[in-house]
Formats: C-alpha cells, sequence, structure tokens
C-alpha cells in the first residue's frame, strides 16, 4: 500500500509541527511519509521543544529544520496545529486542524501536556490511516456502493445504530430477502455495516466510520474550493 503524505502546519515549524513531525517518523513511519512546514518559519527549532522530545520521548530533533509551505512537496493530508495559524495555501486531499496551544515561552508541564496530545493524536492518524480513511480510490468506490436508493433506505433504517435484523428491515422495504441479502453484502463488503447470524435471520449494524470519512473527505474539499475561491 502506497503510504500517504502529511504535512503539519503551524506558523513558525519551530515547535508543535516539528514535534508532530518527529513523533510522526518515530510512531507512524510505516504508514505515512512526513513533513512539516510553516506560514513563517522561525530561524530554529525551539530549544525546550528538542529538550524534551529527547530527554522524555527519546526522540532525536537534530536532522530538524524551521521550512516554508514551498519547501516541502503537496501532501494528501493536511494537519494544522491550531486555529490561530494563518490558513496555508496548500492543497491536499484531506485537511484538519487540531486546535492546539503554542507552548512557547510555557512551562515543562505545559510544553509537555500539548506534547503528550500530538503523540496521541499521531498515533490515531496511524490507525486512521491504516484503516483506510484517507484511501480516495476506497472511498470512491464506497460512493458507487452508496448510489442506490434501497441501500440509502437501509442505511436510514440503520442510522441509530442500533442492531436490526433482516425481517425488520423487510417491513420497511419494498424488495425481496434475496435482494436485500444482495444489498446487505455489498453494504458489509465495504465495511459500511457489520453483521451477525442468530439463527435463521442475519442482523445488521450501520459502522459510522466509512460514512464519516467520505463526509469529511467531501467536507474538507468544499472548504479547501471555497477558500480558494475567495481567496482568487
Amino acid at each position: 500500500m502506497k503510504r500517504p503524505t502529511v504535512a503539519f502546519v503551524c506558523t513558525h515549524n519551530a515547535c508543535r509541527s516539528q514535534v508532530a513531525q518527529a513523533m510522526a517518523q518515530a510512531l507512524a513511519a510505516d504508514a505515512l511519509v512526513v513533513y512539516s512546514a510553516g506560514t513563517n518559519p522561525a530561524n530554529r527549532i525551539n530549544p525546550d521543544a528538542a529538550r524534551l522530545l529527547a530527554s522524555e520521548f527519546g526522540i532525536a530533533s537534530d536532522d530538524l529544520r524551521p521550512k516554508a509551505l514551498s519547501q516541502i512537496p503537496e501532501p494528501d493530508i493536511l494537519i494544522t496545529m491550531g486555529c490561530g495559524v494563518e490558513c496555508p495555501n496548500l492543497p491536499a486531499a484531506y485537511r484538519e486542524d487540531w486546535g492546539l496551544e503554542d507552548p512557547t515561552g510555557m512551562s515543562d508541564h505545559a510544553f509537555l501536556h500539548v506534547m503528550r496530545a500530538i503523540q496521541q493524536r499521531v498515533v490515531g492518524l496511524r490507525a486512521r490511516v491504516i484503516a483506510g480513511e484517507f484511501d480516495r480510490e476506497r472511498l470512491a468506490n464506497n460512493l458507487k456502493t452508496l448510489g442506490d436508493v434501497n441501500r440509502l433506505r437501509i442505511i436510514e433504517l440503520l442510522w441509530d445504530g442500533e442492531e436490526r435484523c433482516a425481517c425488520s428491515l423487510l417491513e420497511n422495504l419494498d424488495i425481496t430477502q434475496p435482494t436485500l441479502s444482495h444489498h446487505m453484502a455489498t453494504l458489509r463488503d465495504a465495511g459500511i455495516v457489520r453483521t451477525r447470524k442468530d439463527g435463521r435471520w442475519m442482523h445488521y449494524q450501520l459502522d459510522h466510520d466509512v460514512l464519516d470519512a467520505i463526509a469529511a473527505l467531501l467536507g474538507q474539499s468544499l472548504a479547501y474550493r471555497v477558500e480558494t475561491n475567495e481567496t482568487a
């Protein structure tokens, strides 16, 4: 599987985004190609960030340098580190903001609080990548899977997250049991529903993760198009 590229971006590329890059390279290099950059890069990495990366997490930062957006390739995943960061004009298939406060000038306790939050989110990002959340081809295939009125109705019936048996679904659908089984197999193979057999009936439950991934990709893509149109 081709590893997607991720760019962590903050204002100076000296603290939060560098910590994220260092941790992602240490914890998620098997799943991600990692970069970081700043909208207004500093001359060097924050010395407290470098010190604590080494002493508390065992991660060296000797090879890390602040970079401008123009110095990194276009990423698949763009992560800004805090809402106060100037919106980077950097195309990406997926964009999200981690909303983390810049600890520069604060105590070690404040630094470690932010760094541990970054560590947790990097581990989560790796898991999401491995699960296929950012696989555009897979998401495109799932959009095709949803392009059927009966499947959309099935998702509506399962939307509350409760498990439903096939008999319950059939009561609300104008289709036969074999047709329902075909639709459910398609939704199961796409990861959209989970299945469980109980006696002669199959039971189904909606898994929102794939739908959330599709919504996130479409929402982020729309937001980026609106943003670029407004600034054009």
